[in-house]
């Protein structure tokens, strides 16, 4: 099978994609109706919207990483046809790091087939499981996930410049990830999709498979509990099921088109408390996606779908300080903050008396990427999450987060 590399996803906690530190000062005007945010205890934090210190410059890298969050916002998730597979997981953008997920004999093809780009992204039953950890290279790595009996997929979805260049693709990651344990390895059909080239290893409770769709490639894997290749076949159709018509409703992109895509076209990162004036974009910082792309850089919240979907939740961007979620109007994010924080990982906190709107919880469960204490702050139809391990400096966040939203109108 091909080579996986380990990579630690977005922790559960939504909060856990923040920092803290420091930033400048309050400004703004006061706006009828509401409070003047210049009095709000900032402390050094800026107030500013991203506007009006950065401006996004058109590059061809940069829109690798726009053109691969555009995808992001059209692959499939477990909970898309199967409600057990909520937790999620992700590798890499771009041709470059998506590489570095393929042995060293497919890496040429890919270069060779030229690679615009693409987006990795699994689910699978087992909380603990990592979708991206499985490598013979791996033995004890590999064993250990394996005891956890998971069902899973993985998959990479790639865009090349034609579809002659996406089906000459296709077919050389099968060749060279056969010929990697050839003596070992079986081809496979799978019936409903006679295109599919894939293979599997008798014994080993995963199967590969690689198609072409369009300029489309879709690089799976698939694994269950035991090595029963019908019930292998007949997930990876699941998925490819589910996969396939949305890569047909999203039209593939030119060198040109990628170079000229927009960063945050929505504005929900230009609402995003961003200390240092940071721009982007990055995957997980200065990210904006729609609520599919979103979760796929969640490792939990799939679970939480119907809370986004009823409120609707349509944009959202992971910025470097802040992450903003865009509900479908004001009532709405009254209902989506309200849900936010409920469950037995948070824990009640104090939240500051002079910021509207604003609900603050102790994290139960903290670690480098979560802090103790997270914030959510409403304006109109956003809310912005904070989150510092001190209470005073998520005090002074929240407001500054809240100067921001009113800066920004």
């Amino acid at each position: 099978m091909r080579k996986h590399i380990a990579k630690v996803a977005v922790a559960a906690v939504i909060s856990s994609i923040l920092t803290s530190a420091c930033g400048s000062n309050v400004g703004g005007t006061a706006i009828a109706g509401e409070i003047d945010v210049r009095t709000l205890d900032v402390g050094k934090y800026q107030t500013l919207p991203v506007s009006a210190y950065y401006q996004y410059k058109h590059g061809y890298k940069n829109g690798q990483e726009l053109a691969a969050m555009r995808l992001a916002d059209h692959l499939v998730l477990g909970t898309d046809f199967d409600p057990s597979l909520k937790y999620g997981d992700w590798g890499s953008f771009t041709s470059e790091t998506l590489l570095s997920e393929f042995s060293d004999t497919v890496k040429p093809a890919l270069k060779e087939h030229r690679l615009l780009y693409g987006f990795s992204t699994g689910s699978t039953d087992k909380e603990h499981f990592g979708v991206f950890t499985l490598s013979p290279g791996d033995d004890v790595l590999a064993d250990s996930q394996r005891s956890l009996k998971p069902t899973y997929f993985g998959m990479r979805v790639m865009q090349f410049p034609d579809e002659d260049a996406a089906r000459r693709a296709a077919e050389s990651i099968e060749v060279l990830d056969f010929q990697v344990a050839a003596d070992q390895n079986q081809k496979v059909a799978i019936d409903k999709y006679p295109a599919a080239q894939a293979h599997w290893r008798p014994g080993v409770p995963s199967m590969a498979a690689n198609i072409a769709r369009g300029s489309y490639v879709v690089s799976l894997q698939v694994g269950l509990p035991s090595a029963d290749l019908p019930q292998l076949k007949d997930l990876a159709s699941r998925v490819l099921d589910a996969q396939l018509p949305r890569l047909d409703k999203l039209p593939a992109l030119t060198p040109m088109e990628i170079l000229m895509l927009d960063h945050d076209p929505a504005h929900v990162l230009e609402r995003a408390l961003n200390r240092e004036q940071l721009g982007g974009p990055e995957d997980t910082r200065s990210a904006a996606y729609g609520l599919q792309g979103f979760l796929q850089v969640q490792r939990a919240e799939q679970e939480h779908r119907g809370l986004y979907e009823e409120t609707g939740v349509d944009h959202i961007g992971i910025g470097w300080d802040a992450t903003v979620f865009r509900a479908r109007d004001s009532s709405a994010a009254e209902k989506f903050q309200a849900g936010m924080f409920e469950g037995p990982r948070f824990g009640p906190a104090n939240s500051p008396t002079a910021v509207p709107a604003t609900n603050c919880v102790e994290n139960k469960v903290t670690s480098s990427d979560i802090k103790r204490f997270s914030c959510s702050v409403r304006y109109r139809q956003y809310v912005g999450l904070v989150s510092s391990h001190q209470i005073n400096d998520a005090h002074q966040r929240a407001a500054a987060q809240y100067a921001v939203f009113a800066n920004a109108q």
